[in-house]
């Protein structure tokens, strides 16, 4: 009976350490601010600005460790693979060459599900972190990953710039900053407090290559209830203090 308890708990904390994490993650309006919604600004910023949302490299550096694998699946044509790739890697954004772009006449739709199906087909990974934004179809392709698999789904993550709605989903949570997904997968035990130390901090002194949020495009000038709900679940009083006071640069920001 010991000698089974022992083998059993050998061969969850092995299949823990060893569990292969799949972080598929969209490029325009997720991490770079393009303002997709404007035909003039998404031509000129996807050529030429190298602009990332605040606090958002610094997350991406700490979801890439262990068994964890990144991958950008993004809507832009493929004649801009070389100026994706240089914004990636100007704002040292991790594993910068794991990045496919569209080159078919598939709708977006169409063309992100067909390819993070073979990506999920390719490294069969034990769980799924999918990371988004609502200007255009990510909580649609997202909740049909998710409805293919179902068990190895673990989040979902969209950037609101429109703030509509998007599928009722328990799994699919709104953000605004970076911290709130750093918080939450402090509480989902994939990311450290001092994983959310540093990312608030990044948010918070703002990089001049950076930015808040698009201006024109949705603000919390109240704040997030995300971030009240986060203060409300964590224990450590130092992550609380940065949660803070990420909630008042967003109130600060929005209210400019």
């Amino acid at each position: 009976m010991k000698f089974t308890f022992i083998f059993i708990l050998f061969l969850l904390l092995t299949h823990q350490a060893f569990s292969k994490t799949l972080i598929i993650s969209d490029i325009d309006d997720t991490i770079k601010v393009t303002n997709v919604l404007s035909k003039t600004d998404s031509v000129i910023n996807g050529i030429f600005s190298k602009k990332a949302f605040s606090g958002m490299s610094e997350l991406y550096q700490v979801l890439n460790k262990d068994n964890n694998i990144i991958y950008y699946v993004s809507g832009a044509p493929a004649i801009l693979k070389e100026v994706v790739g240089g914004f990636l890697e100007f704002n040292n954004f991790p594993q910068s060459n794991k990045l496919i772009l569209k080159n078919d006449s598939l709708s977006t739709y169409e063309y992100k599900v067909m390819n993070i199906r073979n990506l999920i087909l390719k490294l069969k990974p034990d769980n799924i972190i999918l990371i988004g934004d609502d200007t255009q179809f990510d909580p649609e392709v997202y909740q049909t990953i998710f409805e293919e698999n179902p068990t190895v789904v673990k989040s979902i993550y969209i950037r609101a710039i429109k703030n509509r709605k998007i599928p009722n989903n328990d799994l699919m949570k709104n953000f605004f900053s970076s911290v709130e997904i750093t918080g939450f997968e402090m509480l989902n035990g994939t990311l450290t407090s001092e994983n959310l130390a540093k990312v608030s901090m990044a948010f918070i002194k703002q990089a001049l290559n950076s930015q808040v949020f698009i201006p024109g495009r949705y603000c919390p000038a109240n704040g997030r209830m995300e971030i009240d709900e986060l203060k409300q679940k964590v224990r450590e009083q130092t992550s609380i203090d940065f949660l803070e006071l990420t909630q008042q640069k967003i109130i600060a920001t929005c209210k400019k």
